[in-house]
């Protein structure tokens, strides 16, 4: 019961941190949410065609674990390009 909500929610975390970090997502907050929410139900839709247990909860872990540094480094570019002037107040 854990798996089927922790993989969906870790796969999307860890493609909308990709987003974030590759499309500089703070730019558009609800592009963000958007692709989160889209990501969350096409995973949640999977796990009811896939058998049981097909992916263990350590997938969802790692996924999560993933997501971390990526989150860190987009955090990272926000801050830089603010102290750059690139990023409007």
């Amino acid at each position: 019961m854990m798996e089927s909500l922790l993989n969906p929610i870790a796969f999307a975390t860890l493609l909308t941190a990709l987003f974030v970090l590759r499309f500089r997502g703070w730019k558009r907050p609800l592009a963000v949410v958007g692709y989160f929410a889209f990501f969350a139900a096409l995973e949640i839709g999977a796990t009811q065609l896939l058998p049981p247990g097909a992916f263990g909860s350590g997938l969802g872990i790692l996924c999560l674990a993933l997501a971390v540094p990526v989150l860190i480094a987009a955090y990272l570019v926000w801050r830089h390009e603010k102290r750059e002037g690139e990023l409007e107040d």
